[in-house]
Order: structure tokens, then sequence, then C-alpha cells
């Protein structure tokens, strides 16, 4: 699989490069706030001591750096001569879930305060600069820094972050989008899904002195669906000024993603969430909303989706 190389690297500061893994399976989506490698590798030449600590990993197709990761597994093994590697990685800014914020009122926020103020994060994780300070967030607690991110973004622009390239936090869309319709010489399937699991129906909220349906809101997509699923909330105070976008973004989280389309070919085209991709005579060019490469001794496919839902403009 000459399309594909990895970079290895372990605690010592060594770098190893292997191609043509046997399989792998590379994930990112525009609700899930890393990108996620499965892979397996043969080390013929022994390369790698079986002894090596790995910290890190990169994943190349087609020239294209998708992936660079912490290691979340590695199990390294000699087998008939041959050293047999398995990885499991997330890229760096999952760590963004694994770090909480103090509780309560954090005013002045902008991306960069929150990505530089609070914890040292790995220098792989970027960000596009953003020094809007207008708003505050308010933190609940054992709430993630990636939450704090989320409700940054839907204040000042109504719209869901997400993963650009390898490791760069985006909290809207990229200007520069490509665009790509793949026509149907090139298509290996293309179709249309839809997933009514996590839609909700009505949303109910209590004031701020714990009134209950102070605020309600339905959902004309889950109705339509024949689908009745009520929740109870207490008072957002994340959104004082306007209790109702409380509502609006929960009904959009639930909603994320539960129609869609999706095109896959053989290859990978250079195409990142937030670009746009089409498929000739089943549908229109729309943003991705997620790009997954798996790849064997085959050779490598790739299936993009494009999302139909509250963030798909945003």
């Amino acid at each position: 699989m000459r399309q594909a190389s990895v970079n290895l690297y372990d605690t010592s500061g060594n770098l190893y490069t292997l191609v043509d893994p046997l399989q792998f399976v590379f994930r990112k989506e525009k609700y899930t706030p890393y990108t996620e490698l499965s892979i397996t590798l043969a080390d013929p030449e022994r390369l790698v001591p079986v002894q090596a600590v790995i910290n890190r990993i990169q994943l190349v197709a087609e020239r294209t750096l998708i992936h660079d990761g912490l290691i979340d597994s590695a199990v390294l093994s000699r087998e008939n001569g041959v050293t047999l590697i398995t990885i499991r990685s997330k890229g760096f800014t999952s760590l963004l879930l694994n770090n909480e914020m103090t509780p309560g009122v954090h005013a002045a926020m902008s991306l960069d305060k929150l990505m530089t103020a609070y914890y040292d994060f790995p220098g792989q994780i970027q960000w596009q600069s953003d020094t809007d300070d207008s708003n505050y967030i308010y933190v609940k607690s054992h709430s993630t820094m990636w939450d704090s991110v989320v409700n940054l973004g839907y204040k000042l622009y109504r719209s869901y972050p997400y993963i650009r390239y390898t490791n760069l936090i985006c909290l809207k869309a990229h200007d520069n989008a490509k665009t790509y319709v793949f026509p149907e010489g090139e298509v290996l399937s293309a179709g249309a899904r839809t997933v009514g699991s996590r839609l909700l129906s009505h949303l109910h909220m209590a004031d701020a002195e714990g009134n209950y349906d102070t605020y309600a809101l339905e959902n004309s997509d889950a109705v339509d669906m024949h689908i009745v699923r009520h929740k109870q909330l207490a008072f957002d105070r994340q959104y004082l000024h306007d209790p109702v976008q409380a509502l609006n973004l929960k009904f959009a989280l639930s909603a994320q993603g539960w129609r869609s389309y999706f095109v896959t070919c053989n290859g990978y085209q250079p195409l990142d969430l937030n670009d746009y991709a089409g498929a000739e005579g089943v549908f229109a060019p729309g943003r991705i909303s997620a790009v997954t490469v798996t790849g064997s001794s085959s050779g490598i496919s790739t299936t993009y989706t494009v999302y139909q839902d509250a963030f798909s403009d945003a």
C-alpha cells in the first residue's frame, strides 16, 4: 500500500518511518473534537525495538498528513521474525476532553484566552486565533475544556467548532473551502442515511427561580418522524441573555447528523471537514461533516459524509 506511510516517535526521541500498513481505519467527524486512528503495521526489518515506548504517531495518506496523535494503546510483538505493531490513537486535541475548568463564570472569554490562560497543552494543538472577548462562559461542574470551546463558538458565531487538518481548532467554517463533485466513474457507492434514535421532540426548561416549563420548544423534524421524546431541563446560566438559545443548542446537539449523504471512492482526495463534496446524480455539494479513510493491502478507499442538520451551514 504505497499510498500510505506512518511515522512513529518514542520516548527516547527516535523516529521510525514505516510504509505499507497491513490495515488501518482513520476517522474524523464534525462533532468529535479529535481525529482517531486504528492501525496494524508490519516491521520485517525490525526497525522498531519491541521495548520502544511509542508516544506519537502520524499517518500520511497519498502525501497528505491526516493524523498526528497520542497513543491510546500500542502493542509490539515478534512473530516469525517480523515485528507486528498495533496502535490505537486519538489526535492531540482529545486532551481538551480530559481537562476540566473551575466551575462558575469566566468573563471576557476568547479562544486565545481559553487555550493559553488555564493549562499548558502540547504544541501540536493549534487554533485559529480569535481574540473576541465580548462574551462570558458559564462552566458547569465537571465541564471539559471542549465544552467551553463549544459554548464559545455557539455564543460568538452560532456555529459548532471542529478540528481542521490534524489538530487545528476552528470556531467557524473556513473561508477557502474546496469543492469536489465525484463523477459517476469514481464513485464506489453513494446514498443517504437517516438516524432518528437521538432526536428529541420537546424541551422544557425552568427559569432562574426554578419554575419549570417557563421555556418550551418543539422540534418539527422529530414530530415529522412521529417521535415523542420530552426532556425537562434546569435553567442554563450559559445563556442568561437569551435562554431559548440553550434549547436551540440542545436540540441541535441531539439531532447532529440525523440526516446525511455519503460518497465512497477509491484513494483519498485531500478534502477536509467543512470543504464541499457531492456525488454526480445523487446529491449536490454540501459541507463535509465526516471523513473515513480505510486502508489494506488492496489499497485505500475514503467515505465523505455530508450532514443535513442545524449546523450544516455553520
